[in-house]
């Protein structure tokens, strides 16, 4: 299945909400949710429906970019450390990776979707929250 077709499938998100990205540079992204989707995982594929559900039950929830593990250049996933296929996600300031989330049956996934504003906002903000997992 391909990464469209999840979305329009599995996202909770309205179809404006939620974009394939496939850039391999975070450069220019301002302010975003990034989900490495595997279509062939069915862990990764739970947890963007997870996600997109804490998503569509948060005020003013932030872009949610999705990109092909299999589609991603060396030099990207290399930003990402370790992708496993279960649906790393890693919130983007600024063009730079704040924080990440790798696992969504630990609590930190509630935490991480709470954080959301404290996460993403504007680059006044000077301390880096550091990716975790």
């Amino acid at each position: 299945m391909s990464v469209a077709a999840i979305i329009a499938r599995y996202s909770l998100l309205p179809q404006s909400g939620v974009k394939e990205w496939p850039s391999g540079s975070l450069e220019g992204i301002e302010s975003a949710i990034l989900f490495v989707l595997a279509p062939w995982s069915g862990p990764s594929i739970a947890a963007f429906g997870k996600l997109t559900s804490l998503l569509a039950n948060t005020p003013a929830p932030p872009p949610l970019l999705v990109c092909d593990i299999d589609n991603l250049p060396s030099e990207t996933k290399k930003l990402f450390g370790k992708l496993r296929g279960v649906g790393e996600t890693f919130w983007i300031r600024d063009g730079q990776v704040v924080a990440s989330l790798c696992d969504y049956t630990a609590d930190d996934c509630l935490t991480s979707v709470d954080r959301n504003s404290e996460l993403l906002r504007a680059s006044e903000l000077n301390e880096v929250v550091p990716p975790s997992g």
